[in-house]
């Protein structure tokens, strides 16, 4: 098994949980569905980065964060500064992941 470092992956659920913060306070501006299934994923991911540790698996989750920001997440909900503090974090989720997981 090769694990990430704790570190890092403290950091990588520090940013989900900032993320899952952002959209919790854009859902209470904004009723938009497609904020609730950005909130549903984003606690399914941060569920699984808790659980886990093994680098080939947190792969697996980058991978799949970033096929729903590419093609999901990205899309703007609103012109505000949380969303778009909300894209920046999946970004940073994104750059940081690829980084630690080398």
């Amino acid at each position: 098994m090769n694990i990430i470092n704790k570190d890092h992956h403290s950091e990588l659920i520090k940013i989900l949980s900032e993320l899952i913060e952002t959209i919790v306070i854009m859902r209470k501006e904004e009723k938009d569905y497609v904020l609730a299934q950005n909130e549903s994923e984003a606690r399914e991911w941060i569920s699984f980065l808790k659980e886990h540790k093994d680098k080939e698996e947190l792969k697996s989750l980058e991978d799949e964060i970033s096929n729903r920001f590419f093609f999901k997440f990205d899309v703007q909900i609103g012109n505000s500064e949380l969303d778009n503090r909300r894209t920046e974090l999946m970004k940073i989720y994104i750059i940081k992941s690829n980084d630690f997981l080398k």
